[in-house]
C-alpha cells in the first residue's frame, strides 16, 4: 500500500509542475498593429518548444524557451494567411495547443478550446518497467513492447481511466533494445525505446 500511495503521489506531484497550464497561455489581437501577441503568464517550468503550425500540420514558426522563461512573441497578422493554426507549447512532459483562427475581421483564440496533453512517463529499473500516465479524460489506452525487430511481446489495453500506472517484469527477456508504444485513438502515440542490460 506505501508502495502504492508513493507512486500515486510521485505522478501527480510530477504532473502538477508540468507543462503549460492552456489558462496560462495567453494569445491577443492588437488590431491596430495588425498583430498578434503569443505570451505565458507564468514562467515555462521546463525547458519548452513553441510552435505554431497550420491545418495541414506544416510548423510556421519554432521558438525555445528555457526553464524559467517567459513566452513573449508578437507576429504580424500579414505573416499568418487566413485559415486555422495552432500554437502549440512542447515539453518534456507534455504539451499544450490553443487553436487559432485568422480571418479578415482577425484572429479568434477561444481559451475554452485549448488542450494539455501528458506524455506517458515510462521507467526501466532493473527489469522492472513502470508506465505512468495522467489520462484526464480517461480514454482507452494501449500499451505495447516490441523487441527491435518489431514483434510485439506484451500488449494491453487499459479502459476508461483517468490515471494509469503499470509495471512489466522483464527479467525473462534477453539484453537488447526494445521499444515502448503508448497510444490512444485521438492522440498521436508516444515511442519510446529501452535498452535491457
Amino acid at each position: 500500500m506505501k508502495f502504492f500511495l508513493f507512486t500515486l503521489l510521485s505522478v501527480f506531484s510530477f504532473s502538477a509542475f508540468a507543462s503549460i497550464d492552456p489558462a496560462d497561455l495567453l494569445v491577443q489581437a492588437d488590431p491596430m498593429n495588425h498583430s498578434v501577441t503569443l505570451r505565458t503568464t507564468t514562467s515555462v517550468p521546463a525547458a519548452s518548444t513553441l510552435q505554431i503550425v497550420d491545418d495541414l500540420g506544416r510548423v510556421l514558426h519554432t521558438a525555445r524557451l528555457d526553464s524559467g522563461e517567459y513566452l513573449n512573441l508578437r507576429f504580424q497578422l500579414s505573416a499568418l494567411p487566413t485559415g486555422k493554426y495552432n500554437v502549440v507549447l512542447k515539453d518534456e512532459i507534455g504539451e499544450t495547443v490553443q487553436p487559432l483562427l485568422v480571418d479578415r475581421a482577425g484572429i479568434i483564440a477561444d481559451p475554452a478550446l485549448a488542450s494539455r496533453t501528458f506524455y506517458p512517463r515510462v521507467d526501466l529499473k532493473e527489469s522492472m518497467l513502470t508506465i505512468n500516465y495522467l489520462n484526464t479524460d480517461g480514454k482507452n489506452v494501449n500499451i505495447r513492447i516490441s523487441d527491435k525487430t518489431g514483434t510485439q511481446l506484451i500488449s494491453d489495453k487499459v479502459a476508461n481511466q483517468p490515471t494509469i500506472q503499470k509495471a512489466y517484469n522483464l527479467q525473462n527477456l534477453p539484453a537488447g533494445d526494445y521499444y515502448v508504444t503508448v497510444n490512444r485513438s485521438d492522440a498521436p502515440a508516444y515511442h519510446t525505446t529501452l535498452r535491457l542490460q
